[in-house]
């Protein structure tokens, strides 16, 4: 286990035991061509006094953190056998004071350890030279953004194998790609070994948020409808809109740069801001980034899997 010492992140850590089916939220049974490998949004319902990260037996994260794969990574399991690790999670609320170096060096650590530790585990033990896709949200994705600028640079025979990675809901910036030249933004519905992800918000009266915690400069949005990225505005009744997750929803989705923060969101003709949404930022749809495309995703997943075995 941690022990946690001071916002700097000192610790003493424990590994996981990735050999424990219970530090795992889903294990795929070998039945597809392809995997995913799934790190879920910040799960740890965090209380005063608790420290900088968590420990892995935290029992709110292993009550949420099944919930949030049940939104988002279940919409991988008719196309591939999905692996969901369990990992230590970085204090959301404690970081929010800091600076985005801080906060990601932090990220950077215990998370990313333990998502090494998890995907070595996955790709030994049950992946075994198949391809994979990576997913994540909000956290998840920003480990997922220290796995695929730092792991994969140094291990070009797995990067190898994966068709494509779906971190949603946090910055992927232009800047990140150019200091990642072994990394490609999506640039179709086809394309594979790319970085496909997008961050949702409405806008009203013709006017963006003032803000948004998980955007930072620079970063890209694609459009999930179209596969795009460009202004293309794909309507509400779009037959390429397959729908939200139980709901049905269906909304417009444009990508748009907002010249005065500096970076891309998607923006979905949502009239109204859901009140669980106010937190990350003015119009801010975070919670939404997977859900409202569920089975858009899912369509695109086996599409870029079809063409990555095609290209084998």
């Amino acid at each position: 286990m941690t022990k946690h010492c001071n916002v700097e992140n000192t610790t003493v850590e424990e590994p996981v035991d990735y050999s424990s089916q219970v530090n795992w939220i889903a294990v795929g049974k070998g039945e597809h061509a392809a995997d995913v490998f799934y790190l879920y949004p910040t799960a740890w319902f965090a209380k005063d006094g608790d420290g900088v990260v968590n420990t892995i037996d935290n029992a709110s994260m292993r009550e949420r953190a099944p919930e949030a794969y049940r939104q988002q990574a279940s919409c991988f399991e008719a196309v591939a056998d999905v692996y969901a690790p369990f990992y230590r999670q970085v204090n959301a609320l404690m970081t929010l004071g800091m600076s985005l170096s801080e906060q990601e060096a932090l990220v950077g650590g215990t998370p990313y350890r333990d998502a090494v530790a998890a995907f070595e585990y996955f790709l030994e033990h049950y992946n075994r030279g198949r391809p994979f896709i990576l997913a994540g949200h909000s956290q998840g994705a920003n480990v997922l953004k220290f796995l695929l600028s730092r792991y994969m640079k140094k291990h070009p025979d797995v990067y190898a194998r994966m068709v494509a990675a779906y971190p949603l809901g946090y910055s992927f910036e232009k800047q990140f790609f150019e200091a990642n030249p072994h990394l490609k933004f999506v640039e179709g519905e086809t394309d594979t070994q790319v970085v496909v992800t997008w961050n949702c918000e409405r806008m009203q009266d013709g006017r963006f948020g003032s803000g948004n915690l998980v955007c930072h400069p620079g970063a890209l949005s694609v459009n999930p409808i179209s596969w795009t990225h460009d202004e293309e505005k794909v309507e509400a009744d779009d037959p390429r809109q397959l729908g939200a997750l139980q709901t049905n929803e269906r909304y417009s989705a444009q990508v748009r740069y907002d010249s005065a923060r500096g970076y891309e969101v998607l923006v979905v003709g949502m009239p109204t801001q859901p009140d669980d949404e106010r937190g990350i930022g003015e119009f801010a749809l975070h919670g939404r980034d997977f859900p409202l495309y569920y089975y858009n995703i899912r369509e695109n997943a086996l599409k870029r899997i079809q063409a990555f075995e095609t290209q084998r």
